[in-house]
């Protein structure tokens, strides 16, 4: 069974709130491409969040917080979610991997299901 698509309906910026296909009324949350409704976010996060170790996994950094600790995209591909894809990294480490790696120039569509 292939999962809704979350599409906002209705939206009104000023108050951040708007109707999404999925979830009805909502709050909506501002990103770089636009608006999109905060539950499709917070499904996102909750993916990774089952994800992410407690541990950098390549200096061995052990967080204190969670947020001490960011989940990367090895190829540097944000569409390909697959969990193989995904690594749990400290902030200094994701940093140097996204600048040696140019993961800003990776920005490849996900490979086909």
């Amino acid at each position: 069974m292939e999962k809704p698509y979350h599409r906002l309906l209705l939206k009104h910026p000023a108050t951040r709130t708007g109707i999404c296909s999925v979830c009805g009324p909502t709050r909506l949350k501002k990103k770089q491409t636009g608006w999109s409704c905060r539950n499709r976010y917070n499904e996102y996060r909750s993916r990774h969040a089952k994800i992410k170790k407690p541990h950098c996994e390549v200096c061995g950094f052990i967080a204190e917080h969670r947020s001490q600790l960011d989940v990367d995209h090895i190829d540097g591909n944000h569409e390909n979610n697959d969990p193989s894809n995904l690594q749990t990294l400290c902030a200094n480490c994701h940093r140097l991997k996204t600048q040696v790696n140019k993961d800003w120039e990776n920005k490849k569509t996900a490979p086909p299901n």
